[in-house]
């Protein structure tokens, strides 16, 4: 069993945001009324990649065309330019309407960066780049210029309690809020959302298996103040 693949969001309004505020931008850009490239930057395990590809399937019209080359083989296209532009032209005869970029962990990109934006603005508003990255600051300055830069920070237990006790029902498996929150914020370390969901699959585990659920309690005993 793995819930992070098998209860992974189809949609936009599946996702578990951080905040309202990345929530709101988001949709800002799934209902076209913003427009432009980004940068979703967050740690490990925030959803930044599962939310790019929902992104773009939004915005074109389910159908999008996307380029998900590594950052790296992207740039080494002896032409860029040349390349993207094609990419567009045919996109613009589809469903689509606009070429897609995904490109992921581009902080660790440092080669031929100028054909990049070069070729971004040759292109227009002909293609969408989403840039994720855990390092902002190490994306070059004039990329970043040319983007919205989102911050993805950790998703807190509580945010991500709904999603959880969704897989865990879909299982078979009712366990009340407040065991299944314990668990979230006391068997994970940091906000991390594949930790979320490798708790819900022990929970299916033990629960499946008949065995004895990780200790927890519902009152715990007030830290003393010294």
């Amino acid at each position: 069993m793995k819930c992070e693949i098998k209860y992974a969001p189809n949609q936009l309004d599946e996702v578990i945001y951080p905040n309202v505020g990345v929530e709101r931008r988001i949709n800002g850009y799934a209902t076209k009324q913003l427009e432009g490239h980004i940068i979703l930057h967050g740690p490990n395990g925030t959803g930044k990649t599962s939310l790019a590809n929902l992104l773009v399937k939004e915005i074109g019209n389910q159908h999008p065309e996307i380029e998900r080359k590594d950052a790296d083989e992207l740039l080494t296209q002896p032409d860029l330019k040349k390349y993207l532009k094609q990419a567009v032209a045919y996109a613009a005869m589809t469903t689509s309407e606009k070429f897609f970029l995904i490109l992921n962990e581009f902080d660790y990109s440092k080669k031929n960066l100028n054909k990049f934006w070069t070729a971004l603005d040759a292109c227009g508003d002909g293609v969408m780049a989403i840039i994720t990255t855990n390092q902002p600051m190490d994306v070059h300055a004039s990329i970043r210029s040319r983007c919205d830069v989102i911050e993805m920070p950790g998703v807190c237990a509580e945010a991500a309690l709904q999603r959880i006790q969704y897989c865990l029902s879909m299982e078979g498996v009712n366990l009340p809020d407040a065991q299944v929150l314990h668990y979230l914020k006391n068997y994970v370390q940091g906000f991390d959302l594949r930790r979320y969901f490798r708790i819900a699959d022990q929970i299916i585990y033990l629960s499946k298996n008949n065995m004895p659920m990780m200790p927890w309690t519902s009152n715990p005993k007030p830290l003393r103040v010294i």
